[in-house]
């Protein structure tokens, strides 16, 4: 996956990786336990056994900041499966690990995966300088993350509905309640 060249075309800025040195390199890695806050999943279809790529929580470089990554093969693209896996890897990282903020950073040019960090929630910040880059840079904190989730619940939006159809109702229902 990484040495397709229009999967690594916005990863590998500086040129393809050596095939050699970059399996060593992932081989090591894995071996270390890395990252030691966050973590990375393998993502695959759901309905049949295929692996699509890869979404986690990384450390972005020596920041302090953990940033959520991914990589996929071509067959995932245009799919939702970025949004999907995303929104279930920020869950776990906002719940389970307690991480706040989730940041990312993508390529100026790549506007799938900008445009994937946008439906997630995360907010464009401006440009940082990060893996040797001026890099479009994204934060979500936990509570706007929060907020957005508890507004997309469709409960809570036929509930919200209600409440405007009716605010009288909808008042005495929660007071009941």
């Amino acid at each position: 996956m990484d040495l397709d060249p229009e999967v690594h075309r916005f990863i590998f800025l500086r040129g393809a990786p050596d095939p050699v040195a970059h399996r060593a390199a992932l081989t090591e890695r894995i071996a270390s336990g890395w990252p030691e806050r966050g973590r990375l999943w393998v993502v695959e279809w759901r309905d049949r056994p295929g692996f699509l790529g890869w979404c986690g929580l990384i450390p972005l470089e020596d920041s302090g900041l953990i940033e959520i990554g991914y990589r996929y093969v071509r067959a995932a693209w245009g799919r939702g499966v970025a949004t999907e896996a995303g929104r279930t890897v920020l869950d776990h990282g906002f719940g389970v690990l307690g991480i706040d903020p989730i940041v990312a950073v993508a390529a100026r040019e790549n506007i799938a995966s900008r445009r994937v960090l946008e439906k997630l929630g995360l907010s464009y910040r401006g440009l940082r300088f990060h893996y040797g880059l001026d890099l479009p840079f994204y934060e979500l904190s936990r509570s706007a993350y929060l907020a957005r989730r508890a507004s997309s619940d469709p409960k809570r939006r036929r509930a919200r509905a209600e409440e405007r159809a009716d605010p009288d109702a909808s008042a005495l229902r929660e007071i009941d309640t």
